[in-house]
């Protein structure tokens, strides 16, 4: 199945895109997503999805086609992605 990403720094700095199409096998959930990116675009990916004790950053938030999936929220990565979802990928920080 093939799912579109929207990828915000430093995402997109590692991907070296902003968007992008990934090709999964079914059945897929979010934890498929990570993988397959890590996979895809190495260590600098992973550095900036997992801190170092190999945790998700809980500040990163993903968008579902437009459903926000926050990534501190238990069994968040358990969510189901199937053919033509919409995922976007967006740092959660303060500021004032």
């Amino acid at each position: 199945m093939i799912i579109r990403l929207k990828l915000f720094s430093p995402l997109s700095d590692a991907a070296g895109a902003s968007e992008l199409t990934l090709a999964l096998k079914e059945p897929a959930t979010l934890q498929t997503v990570v993988d397959t990116l890590i996979a895809r675009f190495g260590e600098q990916m992973k550095r900036h999805l997992y801190d170092l004790d190999d945790r998700i950053i809980p500040s990163w938030a993903v968008f579902l086609n437009h459903e926000i999936i926050p990534l501190n929220r238990p069994n968040a990565l358990g969510t189901e992605i199937v053919a033509g979802d919409e995922l976007t990928f967006i740092l959660n920080i303060a500021g004032g």
